[in-house]
């Protein structure tokens, strides 16, 4: 992923949760040679309490569709992405902006607070 040389020097992170069992999930990471965290929810407990199972095909069961979630510094959801194939998945670059746009809502922001100075053009 072209993001892991940005996640390894910026404050963000990212975490994988797959319906696979344990073994499956370790085997992905290792396919894409993710260096983040990958979380087994293969009893799909978390799809439920999250509200992810679309249920209005009745005659196939819940359909989990894919979501991304970008979260602010106190985990409040700054955006969603959600979607099979490529349609509604972020893609690097919307995941590099959604960052950026959280990270300069820091206090301790550098450039937020040379802006607010009157520096950078302000």
């Amino acid at each position: 992923m072209h993001l892991q040389p940005d996640l390894a020097v910026s404050y963000y992170g990212i975490v994988t949760v797959t319906t696979e069992a344990r073994l499956e999930t370790v085997e992905m990471r290792n396919t894409v040679g993710a260096r983040w965290p990958f979380l087994s929810d293969h009893e799909r407990k978390l799809l439920h309490e999250l509200e992810l199972a679309d249920e209005s095909e009745h005659r196939y069961g819940p359909v989990f569709v894919p979501h991304t979630f970008i979260l602010d510094g106190d985990r409040a959801i700054h955006s969603v992405y959600m979607g099979w194939w490529f349609v509604g998945r972020p893609t690097g670059e919307e995941i590099r902006r959604d960052m950026r746009d959280v990270f300069s809502r820091r206090e301790d922001w550098e450039y937020r607070k040379q802006w607010s100075a009157g520096g950078l053009g302000g």
